[in-house]
């Protein structure tokens, strides 16, 4: 896959690599030598900028497929994974939008698919492993939800957050809605 990408990069056919190959590394031809360093710092540059956007895929597909089901939308762009200050450990963060009557139904959704997406990581990292590769699982150790609740002129935020293993309680559904909202109580906020 990669091959053919820097193949249509290069502008190059499929014979043509032994023959390319020939005239980068001919010492008599500097100006073809200085053009492909070029192309392969700018191939590096591309291919070293776009891992980030592969590291969380599955994470953020996982999000964005279960709120899909809830008819919530989401974009990739409203989450992201920080860790808090002289701490190592990953908390996810989501904004999402609601209408001025359902932010809390938003805010379950949100929580919900959070632990949908830590169990898939799971599984994936026990299948992964059981077939010998490694497998680093993004798996938050907190999930923040904010949803945006339009008002009259001004948007009001509510925030909360709530531990993983909690979390995924509630995706599996061992601890009921009402039961997990008592749970995260005082750390609902409104801003």
């Amino acid at each position: 896959m990669l091959l053919k990408v820097v193949s249509r990069f290069l502008g190059l056919t499929e014979g043509g690599w032994h023959s390319k190959l020939v005239e980068l590394f001919d010492k008599d031809n500097n100006q073809t030598m200085k053009k492909s360093t070029s192309y392969l710092i700018i191939l590096t540059l591309l291919l070293v900028s776009a891992q980030p956007l592969f590291a969380n895929y599955a994470f953020y597909r996982t999000v964005m497929n279960t709120c899909k089901a809830y008819r919530v939308d989401v974009k990739e762009s409203q989450m992201t994974f920080t860790t808090q200050d002289g701490n190592e450990d990953l908390i996810f963060k989501m904004n999402l939008s609601s209408l001025r009557n359902n932010f809390d139904m938003v805010m379950l959704v949100g929580f919900i698919s959070a632990g949908q997406a830590i169990k898939h990581q799971k599984k994936l990292a026990a299948k992964m492993e059981r077939s010998g590769q490694s497998f680093e699982a993004e798996i938050p150790m907190q999930v923040e939800i904010t949803v945006i609740v339009p008002m009259s002129n001004e948007n009001m935020i509510v925030m909360a957050y709530a531990d993983t293993n909690l979390v995924i309680q509630l995706a599996e559904g061992t601890i009921n809605s009402g039961g997990f909202m008592r749970q995260i109580k005082d750390s609902i906020q409104t801003l």
